[in-house]
């Protein structure tokens, strides 16, 4: 094959290994025609078809232009740059002839990998991307150094494994800028919960194993893990949603209208490290409060954060901190969480009804639904029939009697709002995988929940009404309660099924540590990281910190360069050659120089002629070297040269 072909073959591969993991980000139009073109060049170069004709490749770059210029209205300039990127790169690749444009379409590759790092920044894609960038080195240097493929890759690797110190020596020391541009934050949640809730859309969550957040204990954490995130107060006769007041609240919140004011230390603090969902809503503790200002704390007891989490984030939470608690609920704050759908499940209101008349106070009344739910034959089940919009709740109460967290949790709140008493659904998750040695704790979708909180003697109280059916459910997780055959079901793929498994599950730990390490170092490596970092390496003195960065910068420069000595190849002289050439320099010192030109007989013959004073010297040197160059077997010493070298220099420096 030749050079050229192998080039393309290269570039072939590294397109496709760019578009792979962008399938998420492009229009679906703009993926399918880039794999097409992709594969319209594979089969040239196998030489099945012949290259498409520069009109039709100019009509479907047109026609593409314009479906990106109308994707650029509600999907963002960002969006739409990266598509039109992709589908000119790969168009034009198709048509790509000349050296010149060969380079061009690498470049254009770095910048692909690049972007593809800005969307998915998992340690693995790292790795991905390395081989990437590999490939991309090998097809630029077999355009300047014809080699076969394995010696071009093996070189491409080398660069790559050469440039490691100094692109961890820059990640360290460059300045963390804010980004030139917003990220998109138009998008839905790529999952998690959302403003809206009911109780199909839970029990899909359950079949993920998406990891959802990270928490860091500097203490032992609490037995029972509610990780507060949504608060809902709407409800429409099947799904939950929040209130217009909290989003009018939140809006004007992440403006800053409100700021907060970091809370003090208290006694358990930890770390939240959470992974990107294109919201701002966090995962809290009942009680926690941000020490710092990049999340505020709601009326109703959550965090948001102030930025959107398009990248994984980490906070640093007080708990339990001292907040101020809500004494008292306003008319329109208890009009709001006793709301109800004007018609529909009659049942669920006559039997709230009756708690009522035979019970005024709210205790009682909460005791007798308790009782309800645990005299029936009610059961915990991930697939539950689905419910009826309009008399759902009655279906799940008298008929069905089996279901999810989010069933119980959301009729319960309907039938302590039918009895006049306030009551709201929040959402969030429960507990979550627990490492002691780390103090490191792991939620995934898996673990989402669903509760009520009731205003009891002048304050939201939390009930459980899925403790009420499945107690275990508070310590154990879904794997334990389900078996092994229910948990994941959907998900064959996922580590986290085969727990049981030791092997699978000691390399589930493994990758989960590594990946935590990975959000820990590197993904939370910000501005202020970075100065904390180099004041404790460096102290306060600015300019020993900036003359101590240079120096490293240099080292690691140089460090660069002893390696390429080290591991270059690395030719052996012969050591009569190295005596001779050493003569040689003698004798040039001398005034006598030789040129690269001539032979040892030659050069001999001319210093002769020109009386030099060591040319007997040099001709006994001579004959002993080309007698045990050429003529003398193995094993010969090297006595006599050495002998006749140095009776070369005595001489000459008698005539000096």
């Amino acid at each position: 094959m030749e050079q050229k072909q192998v080039t393309l073959a290269c570039l072939c591969v590294s397109y496709l290994l760019a578009l792979a993991p962008l399938y998420s980000e492009l229009n679906l139009v703009v993926y399918l025609v880039s794999l097409l073109a992709i594969g319209w060049r594979i089969g040239s170069l196998l030489r099945r078809w012949s290259l498409p004709s520069r009109l039709l490749l100019n009509g479907i770059a047109l026609l593409c232009g314009l479906g990106i210029l109308l994707l650029s209205r509600h999907a963002g300039l960002l969006v739409a740059m990266l598509n039109l990127l992709v589908v000119a790169s790969a168009l034009k690749f198709v048509e790509c002839r000349h050296r010149r444009d060969i380079g061009g379409h690498i470049l254009a590759l770095f910048f692909l990998g690049a972007l593809t790092f800005v969307y998915h920044q998992h340690w693995l894609m790292v790795l991905y991307l390395l081989a990437m960038v590999t490939l991309n080195m090998a097809a630029l240097l077999s355009l300047y150094f014809p080699a076969p493929a394995r010696q071009q890759l093996r070189q491409a690797a080398l660069l790559l494994v050469q440039s490691l110190p100094l692109m961890l020596l820059f990640f360290v020391i460059m300045p963390r800028l804010d980004p030139l541009w917003k990220m998109p934050d138009a998008r839905q949640a790529r999952t998690g919960l959302s403003e809206q809730i009911n109780p199909e859309q839970i029990s899909q969550l359950t079949q993920s194993s998406e990891l959802v957040f990270r928490a860091r204990f500097t203490g032992q954490p609490p037995q029972a893990r509610y990780w507060r995130t949504l608060v809902y107060e709407q409800f429409d006769g099947h799904a939950w949603s929040q209130s217009y007041i909290q989003l009018l609240w939140q809006q004007q919140a992440l403006s800053g209208r409100y700021p907060t004011p970091p809370a003090a230390s208290a006694p358990v603090g930890y770390a939240l490290y959470v992974e990107p969902s294109n919201q701002h809503w966090l995962y809290t503790l009942e009680g926690s409060r941000s020490r710092t200002a990049e999340a505020v704390a709601t009326p109703t007891g959550t965090l948001l954060s102030r930025l959107p989490l398009v990248q994984a984030a980490r906070f640093d939470l007080d708990w339990p901190a001292d907040l101020p608690q809500e004494s008292r609920l306003s008319a329109k704050r208890r009009m709001d969480n006793l709301q109800l759908p004007h018609g529909g499940n009659p049942q669920a209101r006559a039997l709230a009804a009756r708690w009522r008349q035979q019970a005024q106070d709210d205790r009682l009344v909460l005791q007798q639904a308790r009782d309800f739910f645990s005299q029936h034959p009610f059961s915990y089940t991930l697939s539950p029939v689905a419910m009826a919009h309009n008399d759902g709740l009655d279906q799940f109460l008298f008929q069905q009697r089996e279901g999810f967290c989010a069933h119980y949790a959301s009729a319960l709140a309907f039938l302590l709002r039918a009895a006049g008493i306030p009551a709201r659904l929040v959402g969030g998750y429960l507990g979550g995988e627990y490492q002691p040695q780390q103090q490191l704790l792991s939620v995934h979708q898996f673990d989402a929940h669903a509760w009520v909180e009731v205003w009891l003697d002048n304050r939201w109280q939390r009930v459980d009404p899925t403790l009420w059916v499945s107690p275990g459910r508070l310590t154990q997780g879904l794997d334990t309660l389900l078996g092994e055959g229910d948990f994941l079901a959907q998900d064959p793929f996922s580590l986290s099924r085969y727990r049981h498994v030791m092997l699978l599950n000691t390399l589930r730990l493994w990758l989960a540590n590594v990946d935590y390490q990975w959000t820990v170092w590197i993904l939370n490596y910000d501005q202020n990281r970075q100065t904390a970092l180099l004041k404790r390496l460096f102290g306060d003195a600015l300019w020993m910190r900036a003359l101590l960065l240079l120096g490293g910068a240099l080292a690691c420069l140089a460090l660069v360069a002893g390696l390429q000595w080290l591991l270059r190849a690395r030719v052996k002289q012969d050591p009569a050659v190295r005596l001779y050439h050493q003569a040689c320099r003698r004798l040039a010192q001398g005034g006598y120089p030789r040129s690269p030109t001539e032979t040892p007989l030659q050069y001999l013959q001319r210093l002769e002629l020109a009386d030099c004073p060591a040319a007997p010297a040099l001709a006994a040197l001579t004959s002993h070297f080309l007698q045990y160059r050429y003529a003398a077997p193995p094993g010969t010493s090297l006595a006599p040269l050495r002998q006749q070298l140095r009776q070369l220099q005595r001489q000459l420096a008698q005539r000096t």
